[in-house]
């Protein structure tokens, strides 16, 4: 079943919203297209209003937390910034359109949540229904994506979809059917899905199975210590002999 995207803009400049709404137009699925201006108006129109894509300006990203948030939510920014992607990605949001390079960024993101949608069009109706949260893209059966620098995880009933950095993942951990990230800053994100699942998705230069419940970051390990043991700050890893040797050649030892 074809799927018909609401999409709004909300962005400040004139020039921006028309380019978005011209480019928007071409793509058959993306038919039903409408420029915001005012915050006032845009709160009224997003809180009325099923919104399946929401195109607006970083500064006003806030207004998000006054509305049932559309299933796709797109800031659009002046330059790559990784701490203010962080957050923005913190905060529930799918992509970042980059105006230096948005043209290429544009066709890059539509194509993710086609991706998605053609999921949903396969398995269930649910997707039609985005203003509710059990029913929208968010729900944990929507695709895990990876990239070269991180991971966009699904959201669950308990937790928001959050774009994860590779390089701040201390390791992933399997308890009780579920999946849990653990991250520097001490944040804790869980998923449910199986270990191999991500050890076949994640880069292995980076990313080692230790034993049957634990993968680590291997730029993380803070030592090898006696009896087969590794640490990552406080914790401290077996890793089984079928894994061993792996772990040390990653760590060149």
């Amino acid at each position: 079943m074809k799927r018909n995207f609401t999409t709004a803009i909300f962005v400040k400049e004139e020039e921006l919203a028309s380019w978005l709404k011209d480019s928007l137009s071409k793509f058959s699925s993306c038919q039903k297209v409408f420029s915001l201006s005012e915050t006032e108006e845009a709160l009224e129109e997003l809180n009325h209003h099923s919104i399946s894509i929401l195109f607006i300006d970083e500064e006003k990203i806030k207004v998000i937390g006054s509305v049932r948030k559309p299933a796709f939510i797109i800031p659009i920014c002046e330059r790559l910034n990784m701490k203010r992607m962080k957050k923005l990605f913190q905060w529930g949001c799918f992509d970042i359109l980059f105006k230096n390079n948005r043209d290429e960024s544009l066709k890059i993101i539509l194509g993710k949540i086609l991706q998605i949608n053609s999921y949903y069009s396969s398995n269930s109706s649910a997707f039609d229904n985005v203003e509710e949260p059990t029913s929208e893209y968010l729900n944990s059966s929507a695709k895990f994506i990876f990239t070269e620098e991180s991971i966009f995880l699904p959201a669950t009933k308990s937790q928001p979809a959050v774009r994860l950095m590779l390089n701040e993942i201390q390791y992933i951990m399997l308890d009780n059917n579920m999946i849990f990230f653990y991250m520097e800053n001490g944040d804790v994100y869980e998923r449910r899905k199986s270990l191999k699942y991500f050890i076949n998705k994640l880069p292995k230069h980076l990313f080692q199975k230790i034993n049957q419940k634990t993968i680590v970051n291997v730029k993380k390990i803070d030592q090898m210590l006696r009896n087969d043991y590794c640490s990552i700050g406080e914790n401290r890893f077996k890793v089984t002999r079928s894994f061993k040797n792996n772990l040390k050649n990653l760590l060149h030892l």
